[in-house]
């Protein structure tokens, strides 16, 4: 994997830059890696001073999943409350982010990508994707913390990164943490993602990130 999750920085940031990048070597304090790419599913309900997990249509919308490929744990958490006419894209949402954690962890591209986004999309993950290179471990955060829908039209959702835990590791097992340019980690991305609805089958159309906190 090239880079975990940024716009115009390295590797370990997934939506960043193809430039070449640093790296820092941590090998005392860093979780070993677990190898294997298979996943173990869990979801958990929310607490329960918070709402019930509800259903739209067929799919379960729920509020916490988390997801286990290899040594990376997959986050995603969504909004409490979710108007009705947002949670067919949510559902969506959640599916995508679970795809691109796996994308991450196994250093290549999930197939069921292709049904959740936009080729252009698509294309934007998949190119930090470095065969034979490096996968990441940890943990991975993905919080949606704004949903904003237009009826027919397209849902826009504002997420927030938390990628601080993510480590990656080298084909001869040793751990590095992934830098930008400029010699600094991105352990925090916002995140803004479009879904859109006007067409046969909703997709992720666009997705734009800035290194920041949320």
């Amino acid at each position: 994997m090239k880079h975990a999750l940024a716009t115009a920085t390295c590797a370990a940031l997934l939506l960043g830059s193809l430039t070449a990048c640093g790296s820092s070597d941590s090998k005392s304090t860093l979780p070993a890696y677990t190898g294997g790419s298979t996943p173990s599913a869990t979801t958990t309900q929310p607490p329960t001073t918070a709402p019930t997990a509800t259903r739209s249509g067929p799919a379960p919308l729920l509020e916490h999943t988390t997801y286990t490929y290899g040594g990376l744990k997959v986050v995603v958490n969504l909004p409490a409350n979710i108007p009705a006419e947002s949670r067919p894209s949510m559902i969506l949402a959640s599916d995508f982010f679970q795809g691109v954690g796996k994308t991450m962890a196994e250093n290549t591209l999930d197939p069921s990508l292709t049904k959740l986004a936009s080729p252009k999309v698509v294309k934007y993950i998949g190119g930090a994707v470095v065969p034979g290179s490096v996968q990441a471990i940890g943990s991975l955060i993905f919080t949606i913390r704004q949903v904003q829908t237009v009826v027919g039209a397209s849902t826009r959702a504002t997420v927030c990164v938390d990628q601080s835990k993510v480590i990656q590791v080298r084909k001869d097992g040793s751990h590095f943490l992934d830098v930008d340019n400029k010699g600094k980690r991105i352990p925090m991305l916002k995140m803004t993602g479009t879904i859109s609805q006007g067409m046969t089958i909703p997709q992720m159309t666009r997705l734009t990130s800035v290194a920041e906190a949320c």
